[in-house]
């Protein structure tokens, strides 16, 4: 199998039009690349027959489905991780969702990681510094050992005045006790009740971080995070209990090994809509030119349904082919 030096994984689970699009503008701007997608087998079906004509295009076999908030999110991750290390060559790995997008011609992007002092490019920070994260976050996602409610089918059925009164009740029996949690989670995810641990994973000396699920590894980072799962099954216990453990899963593991040089810098441009908002907002066209004064690579996220005029920028000031296909809004 011929070497390719980056690795570009792909992880989605809807808009396979957009999909497409990203698949066919990391080709252009990158001739030699692998392209590895993992696409969530409950979402929107994706044809292979859309990356007809683009090479080095894989699709991980065997994906995993993922729920947000999930340990879930985590095995994606694994899944698809493992089997990239174990059946392509590359020298460097760039995770991506469905909505990210180009923003600069990618061979500059591939130089700096092959000629960078550093193991791995990631967000993170001490989860329980109150600066980063509102305070108690970190105590209530990982101090607690979850497990998942029933979820109330009728619950929109319930007067909105009695949702209210169960809302308080849930928020008083959290803060009059110190060992139990009731935490309800967003995105229609189910309810989860939290019992206190008794100690943290891994060790006081171990720094458990906060950050963002977006990697850029090399092959020595990503071998060191493999190794270190297959080594260490309590961590994996630990996160599977935790609450939104992606955020904090990989990070923590390449920020205690000590043989690893880390930078703290994921090179995204994302557009936030609030401060601690639980994911980004659609970059709109009159914003296109911030995004790629940015420097960063890549941008998200983007949004054919909402914004495509910002995706037909980038492709003109990149100097990229159309897309195929115009794609329906599913309403």
């Amino acid at each position: 199998m011929t070497a390719a030096r980056t690795l570009y994984l792909i992880f989605s689970h809807d808009r396979p039009h957009q999909l497409e699009r990203l698949v066919r503008a990391i080709r252009q701007l990158s001739s030699s690349s692998w392209i590895a997608i993992h696409h969530d087998p409950a979402g929107e079906a994706l044809d292979p027959c859309l990356f007809n004509g683009v090479e080095g295009v894989h699709l991980v076999p065997d994906p995993v489905h993922g729920e947000w908030g999930d340990f879930s999110l985590v095995e994606q991750y694994l899944h698809a991780l493992r089997w990239c290390a174990a059946d392509l060559e590359f020298e460097w790995c760039c995770t991506l969702t469905g909505l990210s997008y180009p923003l600069k011609p990618l061979a500059e992007f591939e130089t700096f990681l092959l000629d960078a002092d550093y193991d791995a490019f990631i967000h993170h920070f001490d989860a329980f510094d109150p600066i980063q994260w509102p305070e108690g976050t970190a105590e209530r996602r990982y101090l607690f050992k979850y497990y998942r409610l029933p979820k109330f089918q009728y619950l929109h059925r319930v007067p909105q005045p009695v949702q209210r009164l169960l809302g308080r009740a849930r928020e008083s029996f959290n803060r009059i006790q110190p060992l139990f949690r009731i935490v309800p989670m967003p995105r229609k995810a189910p309810t989860r009740f939290g019992i206190r641990r008794l100690h943290r994973p891994m060790g006081k000396d171990f720094l458990l971080c906060g950050g963002r699920q977006m990697l850029n590894v090399n092959r020595r980072a990503l071998a060191q995070v493999l190794d270190f799962v297959s080594a260490h099954p309590e961590w994996t216990q630990f996160a599977r209990r935790s609450l939104i453990p992606d955020e904090s899963f990989f990070t923590s593991i390449l920020v205690n090994a000590p043989e690893l040089r880390v930078c703290n810098n994921v090179l995204r441009y994302i557009k936030w809509p609030k401060l601690h908002a639980a994911s980004g907002a659609a970059i709109d066209a009159d914003e296109v030119d911030q995004a790629m004064r940015s420097g960063a690579p890549f941008g998200l996220k983007f949004d054919e349904f909402t914004a495509p005029a910002a995706l037909d920028q980038v492709d003109a000031r990149l100097g990229l082919a159309p897309p195929h296909n115009s794609p329906r809004h599913p309403g």
